[in-house]
């Protein structure tokens, strides 16, 4: 006697075929796009903002927060997705231009808005490419980063300076 085994009838059973239904690609699921950021024009380039090769439709910020991805928020590095070189670079020229432009005592909320609106031209300027994104939000999201860093440094700074001549 040949032993059958006994599934209940809710199971539901499913038998795929052996080929594969079709995948939509990366590009159809996300709004993630791949700059090619080694060419001379992308990269600290002088071309105007307008000439900044992107289509009309601009890439949305994400649903989330900024920061701490651990709580359902994003990492900026992440999100982009441009490879730790790209990234590096961007993030290094833009901490120059928060330096040339902003308060690095003040975080990016107190920022007068004369300053902020010359420090993302200027970023515009140095790289055309984040003019594709929706309101710039690359570009206020590595000042606030910076803003946030600077000013928490400088703070400890004080504290430890405090600390010093107190036990002095």
């Amino acid at each position: 006697m040949d032993y059958q085994p006994y599934l209940p009838p809710i199971t539901l059973r499913k038998v795929f075929g052996k080929e594969r239904s079709p995948s939509p690609s990366g590009s159809e699921i996300t709004a993630q796009r791949v700059f090619d950021f080694e060419s001379e024009h992308l990269i600290q380039s002088q071309l105007p903002v307008e000439k900044a090769e992107c289509s009309n439709n601009l890439i949305p910020p994400p649903h989330s927060s900024l920061s701490k991805p651990n709580s359902g928020r994003y990492a900026l590095r992440d999100v982009l997705a441009w490879g730790n070189d790209t990234y590096d670079s961007v993030q290094k020229g833009l901490h120059l231009v928060c330096e040339k432009y902003l308060d690095t005592s003040s975080p990016y909320h107190l920022q007068q808005p004369e300053l902020l609106t010359a420090f993302f031209e200027a970023a515009w300027e140095q790289f055309p490419i984040l003019t594709c994104y929706q309101d710039s939000w690359p570009v206020r999201d590595f000042a606030k980063m910076y803003l946030k860093n600077k000013v928490g440094s400088n703070k400890a700074k004080v504290k430890m300076r405090n600390r010093m001549t107190d036990n002095d």
